[in-house]
């Protein structure tokens, strides 16, 4: 009997502390409605923190989204998140979802503003939790400080790279990390 109990007691504990994957959340879209990542077993997926203002350099930088998604949609899914914490607002979600989809071509996911950051606290997103969070995605505990973050996971689900805002979205560092040079 006390055999069994132990057991019993190690598979609680490793039940508790499974991080799962990426395919574990979903995300509200700009235009509406969710969309599970778990419709993206196989591929890869980047997770890109977007631009809230609207000038030459923001366009620029979707521009250069829109065209390594376009060229590689067989390969990767992009998930594109304006954050609360760079100045996406429900007042100006209708003109920003205008000026993005002006830019990212449909295959593009843009979600609905969501909290990015760990200062968040509680408000913070679960998905940005999980990729911010050592602890949760047992790879990287990061924080998100504004736009151009990637988060890069695997066709399993799994997290596997972070890049930096400074790492362009048509540079090397980007290619290389998505294996697509």
């Amino acid at each position: 009997m006390k055999t069994f109990i132990i057991g019993l007691f190690t598979t609680v504990y490793f039940s508790v502390s499974f991080t799962g994957s990426i395919h574990d959340y979903q995300v509200p879209l700009i235009e509406g409605g969710t969309q599970n990542l778990s419709s993206y077993q196989g591929k890869k997926i980047l997770i890109v923190t977007l631009p809230i203002s609207q000038d030459a350099v923001a366009d620029s930088f979707l521009y250069s989204l829109d065209t390594l998604a376009t060229a590689h949609q067989s390969q990767i899914q992009v998930v594109s998140v304006p954050s609360y914490e760079d100045g996406f607002t429900v007042a100006g979600r209708a003109a920003l979802a205008q000026w993005y989809r002006t830019k990212l071509s449909s295959h593009i996911i843009i979600t609905d503003g969501l909290n990015t950051r760990k200062s968040s606290g509680s408000l913070q997103h679960p998905l940005f939790k999980w990729m911010t969070d050592e602890n949760l995605n047992e790879v990287f505990n990061i924080d998100v400080d504004g736009p151009g973050y990637k988060f890069f996971a695997r066709g399993d689900g799994q997290l596997y790279s972070v890049l930096r805002p400074i790492s362009k979205i048509s540079g090397q560092s980007v290619q290389k990390t998505l294996g697509i040079q």
